[in-house]
């Protein structure tokens, strides 16, 4: 059955979903596993030897012992003019997240037997036109043209809608709490534009704080605590505590997932000289993590007051991302905006679903499909009508002009000195200047600083 592709590329995680297109029913967007034991895959790409990228979780194993030749974090530098470099190659962010939407695209077509007819990639809510354009771009090269580009905060909006009612020009707070930032966003239900579904108002709001990556470094800082003077010290340049290194982060970060649902957790540690288990309750870990959540409600209160929207709160509260699973985020937000905060199930899964529910609106009869602009020059081009133009003959010769006088011009003439007579005058109050300071710091010093005088021998006979 035909089916439309949608993609979360996120800073640290991808997710996909598809939508089967089937004209009787509206079928709901469903999550694509990508991994093999979660849906989502990291954001990371590897370098093989044949010049190409492998992703997901085989980047990840490569990481520890080839991390020359694996990248990550890529997708806020996309637009920058400074590459990265792979391996012993430089490459653009842009053709790195081509590259990363390309292999999800591929993974999906293998198993469904048929690539997509549209997809849909929910990208970083900060980016603009040139960066759109860049990663357009590079999927065209890739082959990739059936392509959308839309914000993972309206893609957020668009799954929310797709399960609740939401009427014409509500309101829509959403906060994604990524795993290196956090954006928040207003968005409002509205038919217009490219797209029906929402339109941003005012401009998102972007921070790097609270991201799930400064919370798993609190997780990390208080094994170390706990371990105390066990804690032995990692070399970065020996293989095997590179490879300890990884696994006690990756432990970190699933300690930290399974608290926003269990009471309490015991971390594993395996390193070369210790190996133990650490007990983390939820009530630490919430006290560990609430200096960096109390900034969500602050960000998202900040976009709602700059949002025009009047002195009216939003309609709703939406929190994305794998950090919203926390209880103390829905918590903090509720309490500020004395509304319920909404949470999916699974908040790391629905951009992925709200790209495909925009991918299939695009294949929708009457809605036309955006595609990246082919110039970007800030020059304004000027169509002109041909039969507005005016029709010369190539025989006629052009009227003469008469020729106009020119204004006069008065040019003031510069006052030049003979330069030898200058040169000696300077020259010889120079050297009289000098003199005279010279002379008078001997003076000085003859008088005042030559040391105290002897007394003479007729006041020491008296």
């Amino acid at each position: 059955m035909p089916y439309v592709l949608g993609i979360h590329l996120g800073a640290t995680a991808t997710s996909a979903a598809v939508v089967r297109r089937d004209e009787n029913q509206a079928v709901p967007a469903s999550p694509f596993p990508l991994g093999s034991a979660a849906p989502a895959v990291p954001t990371m790409l590897c370098k093989v030897q044949d010049g190409s990228f492998v992703a997901g979780e085989v980047a990840q194993r490569q990481e520890p012992a080839h991390h020359e030749w694996v990248v990550r974090s890529f997708t806020r530098q996309v637009g920058d003019d400074c590459p990265l470099l792979v391996g012993s190659e430089f490459v653009t962010a842009h053709r790195l997240a081509a590259v990363m939407i390309e292999w999800v695209a591929d993974q999906v077509a293998h198993r469904q037997g048929a690539p997509p007819d549209h997809i849909a990639v929910a990208h970083h809510a900060a980016w603009g036109p040139h960066r759109t354009h860049l990663v357009y771009r590079e999927l065209a090269q890739l082959g990739l043209n059936e392509v959308t580009l839309l914000p993972e905060s309206v893609a957020v909006g668009l799954d929310y809608a797709s399960r609740t009612r939401v009427e014409e020009n509500d309101t829509i707070a959403v906060a994604n709490i990524g795993g290196s930032g956090c954006d928040a966003t207003v968005l409002r239900k509205s038919q217009d534009g490219e797209l029906p579904g929402f339109e941003v108002l005012g401009s998102p709001l972007d921070s790097e704080h609270p991201s799930g990556q400064a919370l798993d470094d609190e997780v990390l800082g208080y094994l170390r605590k706990e371990l105390g003077e066990s804690s032995p010290a990692l070399d970065p340049a020996d293989p095997r505590d590179r490879v300890a290194a990884f696994q006690l982060r990756a432990e970190c970060i699933r300690g930290r997932e399974a608290l926003s649902h269990q009471p309490g957790i015991a971390l594993r540690v395996e390193l070369p000289q210790v190996r133990t288990q650490v007990a983390l309750s939820r009530a630490k870990y919430e006290q560990l993590a609430r200096n960096h959540l109390e900034y969500v409600p602050d960000l998202l209160q900040q976009a709602v007051q700059s949002a025009p929207i009047g002195s009216t709160e939003p309609g709703a509260l939406v929190l994305a991302g794998g950090t919203a699973r926390t209880p103390l985020v829905q918590q903090l937000v509720s309490r500020r905006f004395e509304q319920q905060a909404q949470v999916d199930g699974a908040p790391e899964l629905v951009a992925a679903r709200g790209a495909a529910c925009a991918a299939r609106t695009v294949l929708l009869p009457g809605r036309s499909r955006p595609v990246a602009a082919e110039e970007t020059s800030l020059l304004m081009r000027v169509e002109h009508d041909p039969e507005s133009l005016p029709i010369v003959e190539e025989e006629s010769e052009a009227p003469e002009r008469p020729e106009v006088p020119r204004p006069p011009v008065e040019i003031e003439p510069l006052s030049l000195e003979p330069p030898e007579t200058n040169r000696t005058f300077k020259i010889i109050k120079l050297v009289l200047a000098a003199a005279l300071i010279i002379f008078g710091l001997v003076l000085t010093y003859m008088q005042g600083w030559g040391g105290p005088q002897q007394p003479s021998l007729g006041i020491l006979s008296r």
